[in-house]
């Protein structure tokens, strides 16, 4: 007897939100139809597409029929809203998040929810709990590219304490399984955070617990019209990250950004995840002197020696 036959009982519901994605979508639905463990529906609302997604939006649902729940597309929201959009629509125990140009394995949400159901055992279906996974990369035409997206990124994932997210998610949303209580906890998500899968992490960290799945369950496709991918940590990512930082110093590029989001959830928790948002308050002398005075477990370590001597330097030199 298989995993499938012991859970798919389970009600699980699939978040699917659309922008342009006429190539790659249909292929990417059948694969979440196709999973070992069915879900109970996918929810999919467009973002405002010009590209023949919302006609191929209703030919997917005469084939598909109730299983696909089309939400109104009332205007463009932006990635994050639209995703809070349809997470706030999901009535299932269990949330599944897609991207629209991937591909999904077909043990993918079988073996997430496994690992869900043995957290939940030991944690509780109250605590807030998040399962995501690796992905190997793919091109555009579906092929292999032979490495995986931690690898690649130089990230990992066993740094999800809050203090770390704080600086750098390890989460791909397109891999997470979300249980009621993380969405009774974490939604509505503010339209300022960085990423909505970083905001999930977040309070998942901090109010519950993160877990992995070794095996990547999905192939990730790596195109020119990504809203994110796996850019590696070449010469092209130190060059784009150093041309953002000149072109607007005062913003501060990812960082600031980052910690930003890090005192966002301050504000609504009630909760400090880092030491850092208070120092960029202070002048830079201040703020340097600040950073050393931090007791060692706060000292602030990214992902890699470059990463971290990057963040100490946009720590020093960062305006008000």
């Amino acid at each position: 007897m298989g995993l499938g036959a012991v859970v798919s009982a389970a009600a699980i519901e699939v978040v699917l939100p659309t922008y342009n994605g006429a190539p790659y979508l249909e292929a990417q639905l059948a694969s979440i139809s196709a999973q070992t463990l069915r879900p109970e529906r996918v929810l999919l609302r467009d973002d405002g597409s010009s590209d023949g997604t919302e006609a191929l939006i209703c030919q997917l649902q005469e084939r598909y029929g109730a299983w696909l729940q089309v939400l109104p597309a009332d205007g463009n929201l932006g990635c994050t809203s639209n995703v809070n959009r349809l997470l706030q629509a999901t009535m299932a125990p269990y949330v599944a998040l897609a991207d629209q140009d991937d591909l999904w394995l077909p043990h993918k949400l079988e073996r997430s929810l496994a690992e869900m159901q043995e957290l939940e055992a030991s944690r509780g279906s109250t605590t807030p709990l998040l399962v995501h996974g690796d992905l190997e990369l793919i091109d555009a035409h579906g092929e292999r590219l032979g490495c995986r997206y931690l690898q690649r990124q130089r990230l990992d994932p066993r740094r999800c304490a809050p203090v770390d997210l704080a600086l750098t998610n390890v989460v791909t949303g397109c891999t997470a399984l979300l249980n009621r209580a993380l969405l009774q906890k974490a939604l509505p998500i503010p339209p300022e955070a960085l990423m909505h899968d970083w905001w999930l992490a977040l309070v998942a960290s901090a109010f519950g617990e993160i877990a992995l799945v070794d095996e990547p369950g999905v192939l990730y496709r790596q195109h020119g019209s990504n809203v994110l991918g796996a850019q590696g940590l070449g010469l092209a990512y130190w060059r784009q990250r150093l041309q953002a930082l000149l072109a607007d110093p005062a913003a501060g590029g990812h960082t600031r950004a980052a910690l930003q989001q890090a005192e966002l959830f301050e504000q609504r928790y009630g909760q400090s995840i880092s030491a850092l948002p208070a120092l960029l308050h202070l002048r830079r002398r201040q703020r340097w002197w600040a950073l050393l005075r931090l007791p060692v477990e706060q000292h602030p370590w990214k992902h890699g020696p470059l990463r971290t001597l990057g963040l100490y330097g946009l720590l020093a030199w960062l305006p008000r």
